[in-house]
């Protein structure tokens, strides 16, 4: 039988979110942007920091990811995102996020080492991702 949804869940570390019906789910992969329908074939693949698009019937949700993985099980026609973040538009504080790209900015410029560059590299791509969202 083919289905018109999927069944989508939500989990960061600080909230399990409700499960819900979605027509559609696009998000970057570190294999690139994928959408996952109704019915796709069993699916899993690490979400880089990137945008999330979530279509309602036709309404698209878009929410800035900090990675983590999602997961399709063809059996259930349900998608698990297991995310570092998400953020929606409303959650963006355009002021805060410019200060914390400065903060950032200044730390990675200043890096005494590889490994405290690629944390404010990262820091900086989820900052820049969320700002995206006010774009």
């Amino acid at each position: 039988m083919i289905n018109k949804y999927l069944t989508l869940k939500i989990v960061t570390p600080e909230k399990v979110y409700d499960e819900e019906e979605v027509s559609s789910i696009t998000v970057v992969t570190d294999n690139g942007e994928v959408t996952i329908l109704p019915n796709h074939t069993e699916y899993l693949a690490n979400v880089e920091i990137s945008l999330l698009n979530i279509n309602k019937d036709g309404n698209d949700e878009k929410f800035a990811v900090g990675g983590g993985a999602i997961r399709f099980d063809e059996t259930s026609n349900s998608a698990i995102l297991i995310l570092n973040s998400i953020c929606s538009s409303d959650e963006v504080d355009v002021i805060k996020l410019k200060r914390q790209e400065d903060i950032l900015r200044n730390e990675l410029s200043s890096a005494k080492s590889l490994n405290e560059q690629k944390i404010a590299e990262r820091n900086l791509r989820e900052i820049l991702n969320r700002l995206s969202l006010k774009n």
